[in-house]
């Protein structure tokens, strides 16, 4: 059950999210919607190159039981954090960051019993988490004193689009990180598991 929870961390959903969340920004403050995109942006990026560093030349952090950051982990902490902040606060302002914590505890806790052990490792899991839990506060931290307005209509059409797509068939982007990533070290092909982990047979890095 928990194993087929995870998968809507993956982009399937969590994309989804972050556009939705960027059509609210738009409608309320342009500036808003562009920190929004650069936290989006800067998020995706470190967890992409951890992967891509990891499939393709094998660099891994191996003493902290590191191949590469959970991308399910840091979506969820990303996007559940900031789109509870904002769906509260557009029914009582002061219920902003106590929502923002409720989001950072529930994620967290998906993230180490949903996400690891099935997707991930348990370090692997925290270290997107971390990733998603520190881009989620420090986009909160930078709106702190701007006025964002969404519409009940607006909130309540967004979560009708993200339950359409937690429907799809669920997909990653394995498959184009491993070419990618080949592609650019000139490996036979991508790194799948660490050689340094006692279960690496079992496991890969998506």
């Amino acid at each position: 059950m928990r194993a087929e929870f995870a998968q809507y961390g993956g982009i399937t959903v969590m994309i989804p999210a972050a556009i939705i969340i960027a059509v609210w920004l738009r409608y309320s403050n342009p500036w808003a919607l562009r920190a929004w995109l650069i936290t989006v942006g800067a998020a995706y990026t470190l967890v992409a190159l951890s992967k891509l560093l990891f499939k393709g030349w094998g660099l891994s952090f191996q003493h902290m039981d590191i191949a590469v950051l959970s991308g399910h982990a840091m979506n969820t902490c990303l996007m559940v954090t900031v789109a509870s902040s904002l769906v509260a606060r557009q029914f009582n302002p002061a219920l902003r960051w106590p929502a923002a914590l409720g989001g950072v505890f529930a994620s967290l806790w998906f993230s180490a019993f949903c996400v690891a052990p099935y997707i991930h490792p348990l370090n692997e899991a925290l270290a997107g988490a971390a990733l998603g839990v520190g881009a989620a506060l420090a986009f909160l931290w930078r709106i702190e004193a701007t006025s964002i307005k969404v519409s009940r209509s607006f909130i309540g059409g967004g979560l009708a689009v993200l339950l359409a797509c937690a429907l799809l068939p669920k997909y990653n982007a394995e498959v184009l990180l491993n070419r990618v990533a080949i592609g650019l070290s000139g490996a036979d092909q991508a790194h799948q598991a660490p050689s340094w982990r006692a279960d690496a047979p079992r496991r890969t890095a998506e």
